[in-house]
C-alpha cells in the first residue's frame, strides 16, 4: 500500500441483515492469554486507532495501541534495529509484500500458523496467502490490502480530445500519440513511475514476468528477463517521443501536473484512487474514471499485476504472540474494519467476503466520488482475480528497490539503453545478495 491520507472514520456500515451475509472466521478458536492485555500495532494507516476501537468493544481485556512511526522503509528501519536489539518492537506490525521476506530471513516475525492463523487462509484472495505463506506451511503475515493495477484515466481530457480508452498497449501508443498532437505536446498520455521499482514489477508481473524464484536451496534471481525488457523498451519509446510523463511519483510536481491537465491518465494499483483524490483535495473531481488495464494482444486470457500491498505481522517480540493473531485476523476479515478501511483510508481488501462486498462501492464517497460514482472496486475486484499467484519477493528486495533509481536516472538521462539498464541492474544487486551471504545464481 502506498502511504494514505488520513481522514476521518466513519459511523456504521451495515444492517444486521447484511452482517450476516459476510462470511467472517469464527473468531471464539483463536484462544488469547489471559489478563488483561495491550498490544503495541505499528501501521503507517491514517485513523486506525478509531478503527481498532471496534475490536476493543469486542474484546474488552485487549487494548490495542496504534503508533504510526513512519511509513514503508522508515518504519522497517526501526524495525530492524529493534529485532537486533532484542527489544523496543511492536506485537503486531504492517509490512509490505515485497519487504516481507527480509524480515522473516532476520527471524524477525514469528509463524503465526503456530497460533491459529491457518485457519484463516480461505478468507483471502489466494495469491495474496502466497505472499505471507512462501513455503505453504508457515504463515507469516495476515494479508492486508492489495494493489491490482488497472487504468485510472480523466474521462474529460479523453473526450476533449476523442480519446478511446485503450484495451491494448498498441492502442495506448496510438491514443497517446493522438492526445500529443492534438494537445500540441501540452497533454502527455500518462506518468511513468521512473523512482518506484513496485510499478515498473507490477507491468511485468502482469506480463508473466518473474524476478525471484527458488530452486531448493538457491534463490534465482532475472530483473533482466524478456518480459521486463519489453515492458521497459516500450515505455522508453513513450517517455523518449515525451508522449509519458516521467516526473517523480508522489510529489508536488507530479500531483499539481495531474491536477491542471498536463497528464490525462495514469497505470495506478487499486490504492491510487484514492490516494489521487486525496493529493489533488478532490480536483478534478468526477472528471476520472477506472478501466481494465491494457493488455499485450487482443482475445488473451486477461492479466494484471500487483503494486503493494501489505499484511500485519506479529513479531517474535510480542509476549501475547495468540492475542495478537486473533486482532490481526479480525482487522482483516471482519466487516467493520475492512469496508471502514477501504471507505475511509484506501485500503483495497484482500479480504473474499470484502471484495464480493456490494458495500464495497459508495458513489457519494472516495475513490466511486473522485471517479464520477463508478464502481471503482468492480474493476479493481476483477483485476485482483486476473494476478499471477506465482510471483514472489527476495530478501535483498530494499536493495533492488534502491538501486533500481540508480539504474533508471541513467536511462532518463539518455545515458543507458532499456537492456543496459536491466542488465546493470540485475548485476549490481546479484553481487550485492551474494556479497550479503545469500545463495542466488541468475537465470
Amino acid at each position: 500500500m502506498a502511504l494514505l491520507a488520513g481522514v476521518q472514520f466513519g459511523g456504521p456500515l451495515c444492517s444486521a441483515s447484511a452482517q450476516e451475509a459476510f462470511k467472517e472466521p469464527e473468531y471464539s478458536k483463536y484462544q488469547v492469554e489471559s489478563g488483561p492485555i495491550t498490544l503495541e500495532f505499528w501501521s503507517w494507516v491514517g485513523g486506525l486507532d478509531q478503527v481498532v476501537k471496534q475490536f476493543e468493544q469486542a474484546y474488552p481485556n485487549i487494548k490495542v495501541h496504534v503508533n504510526n512511526v513512519g511509513a514503508g522503509p522508515q518504519e522497517y528501519e526501526k524495525l530492524q534495529t529493534a529485532i537486533k536489539a532484542g527489544s523496543g518492537g511492536p506485537d503486531v506490525v504492517q509490512i509490505e509484500y515485497d519487504f516481507l521476506p527480509s524480515f522473516i530471513v532476520t527471524d524477525g516475525v514469528l509463524d503465526m500458523g503456530k497460533e491459529g492463523a491457518s485457519d484463516a487462509k480461505s478468507y483471502f484472495v489466494p495469491w495474496t496467502w502466497g505472499q505471507v505463506s512462501p513455503d505453504a506451511k508457515t504463515v507469516y503475515g495476515i494479508p492486508q490490502d492489495i494493489g491490482p493495477l488497472a487504468l485510472l484515466y480523466n474521462k474529460k481530457i479523453f473526450d476533449q480530445y476523442g480519446l478511446t480508452v485503450p484495451t491494448t498497449w498498441d492502442e495506448f501508443a496510438k491514443e497517446a500519440e493522438k492526445l500529443n498532437k492534438a494537445s500540441n505536446g501540452k497533454v502527455q498520455m500518462a506518468e511513468f513511475y521512473a523512482t518506484t521499482a513496485p510499478w515498473f514489477m507490477g507491468l511485468v508481473w502482469a506480463d508473466g514476468g518473474e524476478f525471484f524464484k527458488t530452486s531448493g536451496d538457491t534463490w534465482i534471481q532475472t530483473l533482466n528477463s524478456p518480459e521486463a525488457e519489453k515492458v521497459l523498451s516500450y515505455w522508453a519509446d513513450l517517455v523518449k517521443k515525451k508522449y509519458v510523463a516521467a516526473l517523480p511519483g508522489f510529489t508536488a510536481e507530479f500531483y499539481n501536473a495531474v491536477g491542471a491537465g498536463q497528464i490525462a491518465a495514469s497505470v495506478e494499483a487499486a490504492w491510487g484512487p484514492g490516494v489521487t483524490a486525496a493529493s489533488l483535495n478532490n480536483r478534478t473531481s468526477g472528471d476520472w474514471r477506472v478501466a481494465p488495464l491494457p493488455q499485450w494482444s487482443k482475445g488473451q486470457q486477461f492479466r494484471s499485476g500487483n503494486w503493494g500491498g501489505s499484511c500485519d505481522s506479529v513479531t517474535r517480540q510480542s509476549k501475547h504472540p495468540r492475542a495478537a493473531t486473533l486482532f490481526s485476523v479480525w482487522l482483516n476479515t471482519a466487516k467493520g474494519p475492512v469496508l471502514n478501511n477501504w471507505i475511509n483510508y484506501g485500503i483495497f481488501p484482500a479480504s473474499i467476503a470484502g471484495l464480493a462486498s456490494p458495500e464495497l462501492n459508495q458513489a457519494d464517497k472516495n475513490p466511486g466520488k473522485f471517479c464520477g460514482g463508478q464502481n471503482v472496486a468492480e474493476v479493481y475486484a476483477q483485476a485482483s482475480k486476473a494476478v499471477n499467484v506465482d510471483f514472489a519477493w527476495s530478501p535483498w528486495f530494499a536493495f533492488v528497490n534502491d538501486n533500481f533509481n540508480k539504474q533508471f536516472q541513467a536511462f532518463l538521462s539518455g545515458n543507458a539503453t532499456p537492456k543496459q539498464v536491466l542488465d546493470s541492474w540485475q548485476n549490481e544487486c546479484l553481487r550485492n545478495a551474494k556479497d550479503d551471504g545469500y545463495a542466488v545464481k541468475g537465470k
